[in-house]
């Protein structure tokens, strides 16, 4: 567990937030498999003991395509070939609400879930007996295991433009995601996107970093937020904004990619994924995020000075790595196994699996080939030619370090230990 996510150790009840870009593909159709897998891992949670609350888009866009189709079977051919009037999204919101819920249900009673519907307008939350009212319909739901599944209602919003008019109580379904978190005393909400977070600049640009931590003294106006979405309203710029809301207020939020297929349990595990947003995210020491040509540069420091030390200086660091090593034995193997578990629910390859577990009597046999390594004699010192090429003029081949070098081994734990003793004889 990543000790910036150590929160979610304590998470009972929290919001998910699906946007169109994850509810459809390319051509607008509902993408059914990115959702089945989404269902399942709310699945899981649920039989988790979490209380999961969905926050869904995609009804316009799915209501888009259906009159599209309907509107074409429907028009002649003189109709075509005149200047195409783009369809009224309140009319697509209708229409596509249905077929999405329809989809939630069948999948999530596949997987013996039951779900409900609340579609809810801004105005709406202008009522106090409202708000107490969907509070506890929340709570009943919850108590049932029933996962409440909410949306704009488009169809009836009095907004003409919402992408435009910030000045509601919320203005997409982000920001309802925000509200909602804030209502219902969420624990954390998770704002999937078509992306693994928030980037320090656009995602297509190869110079952009992931940004782990969202600290505002620190990246707030230093981000260049490339193209929203192909569909959607707001794009990252409105998640980004309405998780500074959630979190500032005391909610963690995490943006994360929604095209993971198990990215919501990651988080709940608290690996490092996507991107945090907290509340005391400007008080933590976080961990310097070097790039290759920092960890390059490092490295390099690293080696020199490993060459000052003396030779009873480097047998000693690697008989107190032998020692380490059997004295850790338990916990490092107790590691192994997870990773082991981990890369078997991934899906990897058999062969790869096997060469990743430490068989027994590894760990002993990585200690004793260190300590042998320890008490042979120095090569950085030897001398292996001397040669007098004139009188009084001695030409000596001498041994020297070969500095950093850049090897790249998979699945093999035990390597590890091996290429450190190489490097600590020829560095």
């Amino acid at each position: 567990m990543d000790s910036t996510r150590a929160f979610t150790k304590d998470v009972k009840r929290l919001i998910i937030k699906v946007g169109t870009a994850i509810v459809t593909r390319a051509d607008g159709r509902l993408a059914v498999g990115r959702l089945g897998i989404l269902c399942e891992q709310v699945k899981e949670l649920n039989f988790l003991g979490y209380e999961v609350i969905l926050v869904t888009s995609g009804a316009v866009g799915v209501g888009r395509q259906r009159l599209r189709y309907r509107k074409l079977i429907n028009s002649s051919f003189a109709d075509l070939q005149k200047p195409q009037l783009e369809l009224d999204g309140k009319a697509c919101a209708a229409v596509g609400q249905s077929g999405l819920m329809a989809l939630y249900d069948a999948l999530f009673s596949q997987l013996d879930v039951s779900s409900s519907q609340l579609l809810v307008t801004d105005t709406e939350f202008k009522d106090p007996n409202f708000r107490m009212q969907l509070t506890e319909t929340v709570k009943t739901l919850l108590s049932l295991k029933v996962i409440p599944v909410f949306n704009e209602n488009d169809a009836i919003s009095t907004r003409r433009a919402p992408y435009e008019d910030s000045s509601g109580i919320f203005w997409d379904n982000d920001s309802l995601a925000a509200l909602l978190a804030l209502e219902l005393k969420v624990d954390l909400l998770v704002l999937l996107s078509d992306v693994e977070g928030l980037y320090s600049g656009p995602p297509s640009d190869p110079h952009s970093k992931l940004i782990h931590t969202y600290i505002k003294e620190r990246h707030h106006g230093g981000i260049t937020f490339g193209e929203k979405s192909r569909v959607g309203r707001g794009g990252m710029t409105a998640k980004v904004k309405a998780a500074v809301h959630a979190a500032y207020a005391g909610i963690p939020v995490v943006i994360t990619s929604g095209f993971a297929t198990d990215s919501i349990i990651k988080v709940l595990q608290g690996e490092r994924v996507g991107t945090l947003f907290h509340k005391d995210a400007n008080l933590w020491a976080l961990p310097q995020e070097d790039g290759a040509r920092e960890m390059a540069v490092s490295a390099r420091d690293c080696s020199r000075k490993l060459q000052s030390i003396s030779s009873e200086g480097r047998r000693r660091i690697l008989l107190d790595i032998a020692d380490a090593l059997e004295k850790n034995e338990k916990l490092i193997l107790s590691e192994n196994g997870a990773d082991v578990i981990a890369a078997q629910q991934s899906g990897y390859e058999k062969s790869l699996i096997s060469r990743l577990i430490l068989k027994p009597g590894k760990i002993s046999s990585l200690s004793n080939s260190i300590r042998i390594l320890a008490n042979m004699e120095d090569p950085l010192v030897s001398v292996v030619r001397r040669t007098e090429v004139a009188d009084g003029l001695i030409l000596e081949k001498t041994l020297c370090p070969l500095g950093v070098i850049l090897i790249v081994f998979e699945s093999r734990p035990e390597a590890l230990v091996q290429l450190f003793e190489v490097g600590m004889v020829f560095s």
